[in-house]
């Protein structure tokens, strides 16, 4: 299993917790069913398919699986059922229902929804990685991403992390990168980019499926607009789009990692592919970030 995405936070201080203690702590607030009354609960599941074990060891790196559960009450549902109150109760009282009464209402009928709702879940994966000093998230929502880390922080009792900083901006990296059409050693520039005028008010301007390095694209950039994503290959092995907050999209391997990938899958049973497959995944990404780092921490890199 490969990550879609990684949002991407700099571990603060050096991650100590052992494989062991950490399946320990993560036990203690396991994923469960919501109760009656709650719309939703989160908590620490399996990342293995089918698996007990809260934690998989990735050579160094570990990977969690954060469970979300949650009640699915249609808006829609809610509404109708506070129309129909609200119609009763100015038919039958001969009053206006004011907006506090219908707040107090809606929030009353939703109580009484909330027992029968349908429940839906939703996993998402995370990288501990101690060596390089990164937490990566399966998620390009950077809200879902923080849903796990507080319940990580929640789990450990602290944990001290911030957002990636470089040196360069990954803005004005990509602008050049795309300006002088000159893809730094290792990757490749694609098909597809978004460009953002500087102006406060500007407009955007999405490219795709042509050829980004010329025309109309090169004068954007020559009148004050900046890349904000850039669509690259790394290495001739995983596709990607680059954020400018360094969040990485659509991460896709290409036809060499996907032919290691079926040889392994052909000689492996499905618990053992998955471990060769998301520690292929750890070990192609690592690389690509810290190549990444490496770019926009000078200059000359």
């Amino acid at each position: 299993m490969w990550f879609k995405n990684v949002t991407l936070f700099h571990l603060s201080n050096p991650f100590r917790v052992s494989v062991e203690s950490l399946e320990e702590k993560l036990a203690k607030k396991v994923s469960r069913e919501c109760g009656a009354l709650e719309m939703s609960t989160l908590g620490w599941g399996s990342p293995i398919p089918d698996g007990d074990a809260l934690t998989l060891s990735l050579d160094g790196a570990i990977l969690v699986a954060a469970k979300k559960r949650e009640k699915i009450l249609p808006a829609t549902v809610v509404r109708e059922a506070l129309n129909e109150r609200i119609q009763q109760i100015e038919s039958t009282e001969e009053r206006e229902v004011k907006n506090r009464e219908k707040q107090r209402l809606r929030d009353e009928i939703t109580v009484e929804m909330l027992p029968r709702a349908f429940s839906r879940s939703r996993t998402t994966y995370a990288i501990i990685d101690p060596d390089n000093g990164w937490l990566l998230v399966d998620t390009a929502s950077r809200s879902r991403a923080e849903e796990l880390t507080v319940l990580l922080r929640e789990t450990l009792g602290s944990l001290e992390i911030t957002n990636p900083d470089t040196e360069l901006s990954p803005a004005g990296a990509m602008s050049q990168w795309l300006f002088h059409d000159t893809a730094p050693a290792g990757f490749t520039l694609d098909d597809e980019c978004e460009i953002r005028e500087n102006d406060e008010h500007g407009g955007i301007i999405r490219c795709k499926n042509i050829d980004i390095t010329q025309g109309a694209v090169r004068k954007h950039l020559e009148s004050q607009s900046h890349v904000v994503r850039l669509a690259m290959s790394w290495d001739d092995r995983v596709s990607f789009i680059l954020d400018q907050d360094l969040t990485i999209k659509r991460i896709r391997p290409l036809e060499l990692i996907d032919n290691m990938r079926q040889e392994t899958k052909d000689e492996e049973d499905a618990e053992l592919f998955f471990l060769a497959d998301m520690m292929l995944f750890h070990d192609e990404i690592s690389n690509l970030l810290i190549r990444l780092f490496e770019l926009l921490s000078t200059e000359q890199a």
